[in-house]
């Protein structure tokens, strides 16, 4: 795998870059360009939106196809197919 040098804090102030990790590997952070404000929903990702309140009270983590993921994210896996 490979890896990267940076300065977490610049990253981090960053408003043109994105850090987020992924329900499914928690061990990975994922360091990308920013492609849309906050708060704001292209229509491609709207069917995979979460409304509040969905998979409310799934906690804790659970084996999804072989993988240790939070509750949450097995939720939202079942719900919209992947």
């Amino acid at each position: 795998m490979a890896g990267i040098y940076a300065n977490l804090a610049q990253l981090m102030a960053s408003r043109e870059m994105s850090l987020s990790r992924t329900p499914f590997n928690p061990d990975i952070v994922v360091v990308k360009r920013a492609s849309f404000r906050k708060g704001e929903i292209p229509p491609h990702l709207t069917a995979y939106l979460i409304k509040k309140g969905e998979c409310a009270g799934r906690t804790g983590t659970m084996v999804y196809k072989g993988r240790l993921v939070p509750g949450t994210a097995v939720c939202v896996a079942e719900k919209h197919g992947r």
